[in-house]
């Protein structure tokens, strides 16, 4: 009798365990899907497989930027400081289509430079940082630019092709460099496209915290490929390579698994720990850039790769005006460069989240677009008034530059993709239609306007 009683009290209690998972797992597995409907507009169990996993945008992260599937990708350039890897893979997280990096280390399906075969192309060159290459990338695939300049009438039968020249941190002057190195091996352009601003500021900051001269290229690039030509690594920044390199490892496998996740509250779960894996990735970059800070003088003396110093590190008030000096002359000489091959020049001061405007930020945006410590906070806060204080000049030089910092300040929606600067697909529209209204305005008040350079 006992034992018959204790078999039916342990098969309630087994019941009732069995019930309460059931509906604990209803629960989760319902939650899941209302979150994935929220933030989709789709069902989970009836999702479109076939469009690209977006889940990167709600890690705070640009997976692009993050190399998930690569080493060391950048390659110590005699002229240009860093390009790319050749032949690397590349594509917006928002998009489907895979670039790839061509010979000159730029994201485009042609081998540079691009010589104009006939008068019905009209070859717009994109300089600056990855802001601008993600820029270029997205026009390419959306032809937004290339729409409204057809409605030029000069411009109504021409082939318009996009051609990238930027790169992640390439700040000026190596956009200026650039264009006339590509000018002087027959690279032909109808016109050129300048977007920069963010990291003339941002990074230049961080040259100077290093005490190196604000005009040589980025420190968070130039100095790890640096150290290691040198073969001079620490232990410690061994070890927290190595731990970067297996944080990238489990990221890429959390992302691959959303992919296949058969419930909603497996995808949850997985997105939870990609975004944990994510946060702990930034914060071993930033905990790595210091790292390196700290020891890069002791190493200036014996490296085989020359960096400028300053001197010291620079005051605020010095640095920043100089900083946007060199920004708005490297600019002038741009637009008087082209002007001499009537190349017509735009430029773009980018928006980024790190200079406030009036834009009214949602707390799941939040979560995207910023993080703990950032270090370009202190240069774009500081140094973007600065440079809008060379606009005026810039303008009476002859230079057509728009100030599209303020253009997300009316979007309700989420515009940012990481914590650095990167917009999601709903930002590259916007900026994108800026950027050709922008063009399309000035060439339409232009009666001289015929469509053609003279490289």
């Amino acid at each position: 009798m006992k034992a018959s009683n204790w078999l039916k009290k342990s098969g309630d209690l087994f019941k009732t365990v069995f019930l309460n998972l059931v509906f604990l797992f209803l629960f989760l597995e319902l939650g899941s899907a209302g979150f994935y409907f929220i933030k989709t507009k789709q069902l989970y169990y009836t999702r479109d497989k076939t469009q690209v996993n977006q889940s990167g945008s709600r890690l705070g992260i640009n997976l692009d930027e993050a190399r998930l599937d690569e080493g060391i990708v950048e390659r110590l350039h005699p002229f240009f400081g860093y390009t790319m890897k050749p032949g690397l893979p590349f594509k917006l997280e928002f998009s489907p289509t895979l670039h790839k990096v061509n010979n000159y280390g730029f994201v485009s399906a042609y081998s540079y430079p691009v010589k104009k075969k006939s008068n019905n192309r009209f070859i717009v060159g994109v300089f600056g940082g990855s802001v601008a290459n993600n820029y270029a990338i997205y026009e390419s695939e959306n032809k937004i630019l290339a729409q409204k300049l057809k409605q030029i009438p000069a411009l109504r039968n021409k082939e318009i092709v996009i051609l990238p020249f930027a790169t992640g941190g390439y700040k000026q002057p190596q956009q200026l460099l650039l264009l006339n190195y590509f000018l002087s091996i027959g690279q032909h352009f109808d016109a050129v496209v300048n977007i920069d601003g963010f990291n003339e500021v941002a990074i230049s900051n961080l040259n100077n915290q290093e005490g190196i001269e604000v005009s040589m290229p980025s420190v968070q690039h130039v100095m790890p490929l640096r150290n290691f030509a040198n073969n001079r690594l620490t232990a410690e920044e061994l070890r927290l390579s190595l731990k970067i390199q297996q944080h990238k490892a489990q990221l890429r496998k959390a992302l691959a698994d959303l992919d296949t996740c058969p419930l909603a509250s497996c995808y949850a779960l997985t997105l939870l720990s990609a975004q944990f894996l994510a946060k702990s990735y930034q914060h071993e970059l930033i905990a790595f850039d210091k790292m390196r800070a700290e020891k890069s003088r002791e190493q200036e003396e014996d490296s085989l790769i020359q960096m400028n110093r300053a001197g010291g590190v620079l005051e605020d008030a010095i640095a920043f005006e100089r900083m946007a000096s060199l920004w708005s002359n490297s600019s002038r000489q741009m637009r008087e460069v082209l002007a001499a091959k009537k190349i017509l020049y735009f430029h773009f001061i980018q928006p980024n989240q790190y200079y406030r405007t009036q834009r009214v930020f949602s707390e799941s945006e939040k979560k995207i677009a910023f993080i703990e410590g950032n270090p370009y906070t202190p240069g774009v806060t500081k140094g973007y008034p600065v440079l809008f204080s060379k606009l005026s000049e810039l303008n009476k030089s002859g230079v057509n530059i728009f100030n599209a910092a303020y253009i997300f300040d009316d979007i309700k929606a989420p515009v940012y993709i990481d914590t650095c600067c990167h917009y999601n697909q709903t930002g590259s529209e916007i900026f994108s239609n800026y950027v050709a209204n922008s063009i399309g305005e000035v060439l339409a008040k232009d009666p001289t306007f015929t469509g053609r350079a003279r490289n």
